[in-house]
């Protein structure tokens, strides 16, 4: 199972039928962690499983998503409700009430990806607005595959590269 997960556009469309363009038919769910600033039945988001961030005002989008593709249940949030510019601990929380193996996340625009208690959290970072140690790539997106032995996480660049050095494997509990 593939997961496209992405954030943080903030109204740039262009980039997101880039990413659809490309991957959509590579991947079996499209995620969108907020900030989007576009409408959900705009055509550059119909396709995406999203949530509302914090600058998505007056869109119809839920605070929370939890979803299961392919036997691999997901948790997706933006992260201004769950202090992710502090800790994971409210999202670690989250995802075990849930039951939660992946946990999607933005608000911060700096990507970032970790492995707790079995759990997998990423932040794909902002596509339009890095920060952080990896802003000078110019954005990024992540794509999570998911087999019963691991996580497969990659990043990827606004040119729809992968970007070696952001390769992680986990190893599922």
């Amino acid at each position: 199972m593939k997961a496209l997960i992405v954030s943080d556009n903030h109204g740039d469309q262009k980039i997101l039928r880039d990413i659809q363009d490309k991957f959509a038919k590579q991947v079996d769910v499209l995620i969108h962690c907020g900030d989007s600033e576009l409408p959900n039945d705009s055509a550059e988001m119909t396709d995406f499983q999203a949530v509302k961030g914090n600058n998505d005002w007056g869109l119809n989008y839920p605070s929370q998503l939890s979803l299961t593709v392919k036997g691999t249940k997901f948790l997706v949030v933006h992260g201004d409700h769950d202090q992710v510019n502090y800790s994971l601990t409210p999202l670690m929380l989250k995802a075990q009430s849930l039951g939660a193996q992946v946990v999607c996340y933005g608000h911060t625009h700096q990507l970032a990806v970790s492995m707790d208690a079995g759990t997998l959290f990423i932040n794909p970072g902002s596509i339009s607005l890095p920060r952080g140690e990896y802003s000078r790539i110019g954005g990024t997106f992540a794509i999570v595959e998911v087999t019963k032995k691991q996580f497969i996480v990659d990043y990827y660049n606004r040119n729809c590269s992968p970007i070696s050095e952001l390769h992680f494997e986990f190893n599922r509990s």
